[in-house]
């Protein structure tokens, strides 16, 4: 059986993707993830744009959303846990009515991220138009 049993989807606003990428080095498994959010290759109504990944991820992840970076259990070398911690100050899990925005990293828990992200507003940018 395997020890990653959720999914999660993160919609990073272009400006907010250092921190995003400081968070993802923590809370992931590999130096690389610090890399995790380089694309902006989706918009909102307003021409806005996001970075977006979607992954399965152990339930341990799951405890960043209502533990501080500085009292987590989850580290990694070299992190900016003060970057991390503003993106986790920004993080908005997905309910109902919830859409995405300039100011917020939203969070799709166990939802398929293409409804996820028609359902929070997001379209994918063509790959010609992608900056």
């Amino acid at each position: 059986m395997t020890e990653y049993t959720h999914r999660m989807t993160l919609i990073v606003p272009e400006l907010l993707m250092p921190q995003a990428n400081q968070l993802a080095l923590i809370a992931g498994e590999s130096p690389d993830d610090v890399n995790t959010f380089t694309v902006a290759g989706y918009q909102d109504s307003d021409g806005n744009l996001y970075a977006v990944c979607s992954t399965v991820i152990k339930p341990i992840v799951l405890s960043l959303l209502t533990t501080p970076i500085a009292d987590s259990t989850l580290t990694a070398e070299g992190a900016d846990a003060v970057l991390a911690q503003e993106a986790m100050n920004k993080l908005v899990v997905y309910e109902s009515g919830v859409v995405v925005g300039v100011d917020t990293i939203t969070v799709g828990l166990d939802i398929d991220p293409d409804e996820f992200f028609s359902v929070v507003g997001l379209t994918l940018i063509s790959d010609s138009e992608v900056v």
